[in-house]
């Protein structure tokens, strides 16, 4: 049972908005472009709503534990010892994800804009930068969310900067290419939707009611979904179907064939906005596996929790090289770890639940 309410609704949107948009916005037309061609649009927008059925599903559950989050849940449905072991795959499930954040950061990042920095210290500035934050209790991290949050607006307007030079013909004849490739297409994009399911863990937190909650969770997924459609179609009216195929961060490459008389290199500037988002996407893993592990030991603290996580997903992220290793640890999180995890257990949670009429004590 939670009873402090630290955050407010309005922040709440943040706190997801940036658990979702983070290090694979600058890939991710390329991923979806590979499944659905000129149609990667429409994989946006079914993958949105998608997304958008998932939280109605997760605020059913949310109506059955009103004061419990995911780890509590888990606890009530299936007891202290199967409960505690889910609690742990999900806190090595979040660790994963947060080393690969780290991993394409650094990758991208020496990539772009510092080729001869060393790896080990980029991941010592994320991880330091990331630990001071989270160490704090979560009304710190959401302040920090809707502070950063005004590199979104720099991504909108560098983006639009574009369609200037925009080609409808790069996008036509709409499904040309078969409803297949569209479906394809939904699973790289909700890699980058992913996050969505930390409405199960920020819930109980919330000075709101549950209708409050379920409305700042619908408002964040309709912003994430026009966000990632309006870089997709800007990317995809750009490029021709022929240079798609050859840029695989194609939001850089975007930004990078501009130039302004007072800035140069804009894809630095850009570069340097996309590091705040990366930063908050890791802040959300390393709180949510840091919450998870100190739930799975009984603790009320999770600074130490915190170090120790973050210590894991630097090791991990050291320990993976070079853009196949990449593609490859991707492949296995896109198309099992994500769909298991933020879509696959909470629905069971749910179904359990009402199958056996488990509700919060008191209800």
């Amino acid at each position: 049972m939670i009873g402090k309410k630290e955050i407010t609704q309005f922040q709440l949107i943040f706190l997801l908005i940036h658990s979702q948009v983070g290090v694979g916005v600058v890939s991710l037309p390329f991923d979806v472009f590979m499944k659905a061609k000129g149609d990667s649009w429409i994989s946006i927008l079914l993958t949105g709503v998608i997304i958008q059925i998932a939280i109605l599903l997760f605020g059913a559950l949310m109506m059955r534990f009103p004061s419990s989050h995911l780890y509590g849940i888990a606890q009530s449905l299936f007891g202290k010892v199967i409960g505690k072991m889910i609690v742990i795959l999900y806190s090595i499930y979040f660790i994963y994800f947060g080393s690969l954040v780290l991993e394409k950061f650094s990758y991208i990042l020496k990539a772009w804009m510092m080729p001869l920095t060393p790896k080990w210290l980029l991941l010592v500035l994320m991880v330091v930068t990331a630990v001071y934050i989270v160490k704090g209790n979560l009304q710190l991290i959401a302040r920090f969310f809707v502070i950063a949050s005004v590199v979104l607006i720099g991504f909108i307007g560098f983006a639009a900067y574009a369609l200037k030079d925009a080609n409808l013909t790069f996008i036509l004849p709409v499904g040309a290419n078969g409803v297949l490739p569209v479906i394809h297409g939904i699973n790289p994009s909700l890699y980058a939707f992913q996050g969505f399911e930390l409405l199960l863990i920020f819930h109980p937190f919330v000075q709101s009611d549950k209708k409050g909650v379920l409305k700042a969770a619908t408002i964040a997924n309709i912003f994430v979904t026009l966000f990632y459609l309006f870089l997709v179609l800007t990317c995809l009216l750009f490029f021709s179907p022929e240079e798609f195929k050859l840029v695989p961060e194609p939001v850089l490459y975007l930004i990078k064939a501009f130039t302004f008389r007072i800035i140069e290199r804009p894809d630095l500037l850009f570069t340097s906005m996309w590091i705040v988002l990366v930063a908050t996407t890791f802040m959300s893993a390393l709180y949510i596996s840091s919450l998870g592990l100190s739930v799975a030991m009984n603790s009320n603290k999770i600074k130490k929790f915190v170090i120790l996580t973050a210590s894991i997903c630097f090791g991990l992220a050291m320990f993976f090289h070079g853009k196949y290793e990449i593609a490859s640890i991707s492949r296995i999180y896109n198309n099992f770890l994500v769909f298991t995890f933020a879509l696959g257990l909470p629905i069971l949670f749910l179904l359990v639940s009402i199958i056996f009429n488990k509700k919060e004590r008191g209800e």
